[in-house]
């Protein structure tokens, strides 16, 4: 059995952290997407989001806890040859990729480039930079997910780029029901930018709710209280949602652990089977999660047989004293998205141009099952783990409209028997949120039609690709070569993602420009 992964949870061990979560629901007024087979057709499918250090990196506050280490799966260097390798024994592999709405890396970085900082190595997540950064698949039919394989031929002979992008159909409208709770951080270190950014997530929500959508509240600092329990919307911009967080204040220390048991209490006072069930933590990262945080987050989220409650981790920074390893670690534990406000402009973009993304499920414990030819190996991963054995390999949610991206390096061990006609096979499994019932969508093709096949989708991973991996790494020519590379796909700047990644490689006190 292998299994390849380079992950660390501070605090917590990695038997209290593998666990599965569950979910189910219904839809009321609307067409029930949970329920059709699974008919994977290639050219369908959404948007998507370890080296050295720089010379001069600044290590993390030193009154933080260590940030995980979030490491890509990244490459294999084991020799490889042909002799030895069994001919009728194809090559399967298991692929994960991290939840597609683990969004937080690329935000972070890119307020502390912006900062004139240097990010850590560890808080750079190159499969969460093509979770941020949309890539654009077409839909598939709902209900269903579609698999878009894509290949090209590296210039290191054997060698070959590979990316599949796992595509959701589009939320259906109007959405079901929520029942938000707020768990907000008010403890002095809010005060600033942080509180700003704090108050702006509720209002960009409650632009998003709906007539009856529930929204309870609590914060916490040396105590918690309750500012709202089981209160019922009146649509958009409830005035006293909104009233709530024009009265939010920083003040007192830090009491993660009872404001989470008291958002708990209430997000099951007022739990719905026929609802999103969320837990919305807001905090700058300051607090520590202990093991009995982390128990009581994973149980709420691996309620079988119903829907559950996930918890959506929000950091709000700033980015020269914040350390991930809080929102890492509770979204892990608790299902569902982390994302990172370095503005209160981003708190708009997350949770009200990508709410649905960032709140709802699609298609629950997706799994990727690839095989290729028996003269082929995974030679460089840009996800999160991968194995040859299945059960090491935790199932991930997938939104509506979204994409999980895999992007590789698959490696002949002789490229002079790479055959054309030989084929790859991708499985997508994974099941219904309402029913939990199986569901499947296979492609096949031949490694001469991916060959032959579009690379736009291709072309644009690999330059974020390019753009993370070289953030990492640091070097003058690791940035040069990043930066040329986002030019090569974008050569006029109309993408603005790829604009973006550009600007950012120049900010990085190594970059030398031409």
């Amino acid at each position: 059995m292998k299994r390849f992964a380079l992950i660390g949870f501070p605090a917590l061990s990695l038997a209290t952290l593998a666990t599965i979560a569950a979910c189910s629901y219904s839809d009321s007024g609307a067409p029930n997407p949970y329920n059709s087979g699974g008919s994977g057709a290639w050219g369908s499918g959404g948007s998507g989001g370890s080296g050295g250090g720089a010379q001069g990196q600044e290590p993390p506050p030193q009154d933080s806890p260590a940030a995980p280490t979030g490491d890509d799966a990244g490459a294999d260097a084991t020799p490889f040859a042909c002799e030895g390798l069994d001919q009728d024994s194809p090559v399967t592999l298991y692929l994960s990729a991290d939840d597609s709405n683990s969004m937080g890396s690329p935000v972070y970085v890119r307020e502390r480039l912006r900062q004139g900082g240097v990010p850590s190595t560890t808080s750079i997540r190159t499969y969460e930079f093509l979770n941020y950064y949309r890539i654009q698949y077409p839909a598939p039919a709902v209900g269903q997910l579609s698999i878009v394989p894509q290949l090209e031929q590296s210039p290191t002979a054997g060698e070959m780029n590979m990316q599949l992008g796992i595509r959701s159909f589009d939320a259906v409208k109007p959405r079901r029901p929520i029942t938000v709770t707020f768990v907000l951080d008010t403890s002095g270190s809010m005060a600033g930018a942080a509180m700003q950014r704090e108050i702006a997530t509720v209002k960009a929500i409650a632009q998003s709710l709906a007539a009856g959508d529930i929204v309870n509240a609590v914060t916490w600092n040396t105590e918690n209280n309750v500012l709202l329990a089981g209160h019922k919307v009146q649509g958009p911009n409830d005035p006293e949602l909104l009233g709530l967080a024009n009265s939010l204040s920083a003040s007192g220390g830090t009491d993660l652990s009872s404001g989470l048991a008291k958002g708990y209490e209430l997000a099951n006072q007022n739990f719905g089977a026929d609802r999103m069930n969320r837990v919305i933590l807001i905090s700058d990262g300051g607090a520590n999660v202990g093991i009995t945080d982390a128990d009581l987050i994973g149980e709420q989220s691996e309620k079988a047989d119903k829907e559950a409650i996930y918890l959506v981790g929000v950091g709000t920074g700033p980015a020269e004293n914040y350390s991930d390893a809080l929102m890492n670690i509770v979204t892990d534990r608790g299902r569902g998205a982390y994302v990172y406000l370095d503005s209160v402009d981003e708190a708009q973009r997350m949770f009200v141009d990508r709410f649905d993304e960032t709140m709802e499920i699609a298609a629950r414990g997706v799994q990727i099952e690839m095989t290729l030819p028996w003269y082929m190996r995974m030679h460089r991963f840009h996800g999160e783990e991968y194995s040859t054995d299945p059960k090491e390999i935790e199932p991930q949610h997938l939104a509506p409209g979204d994409a999980m991206i895999f992007n590789q390096v698959i490696k002949a061990c002789d490229a002079s028997i790479v055959n054309p006609a030989d084929t790859i096979t991708v499985v997508a499994r994974w099941k219904t949120p309402l029913t939990y019932i199986a569901q499947e969508t296979k492609v096949t093709m031949t490694v001469g039609e991916m060959l032959a096949a579009g690379k736009e989708q291709l072309q644009k991973g690999k330059a974020i690709v390019a753009a993370a991996e070289a953030l990492k790494v640091g070097s003058a020519e690791a940035l040069k070569s990043a930066h040329d590379e986002l030019s090569k796909v974008d050569p006029s700047g109309v993408d603005p993602e790829l604009s973006e990644l550009g600007e950012l490689l120049t900010k990085h006190p190594s970059y030398q420009a031409p």
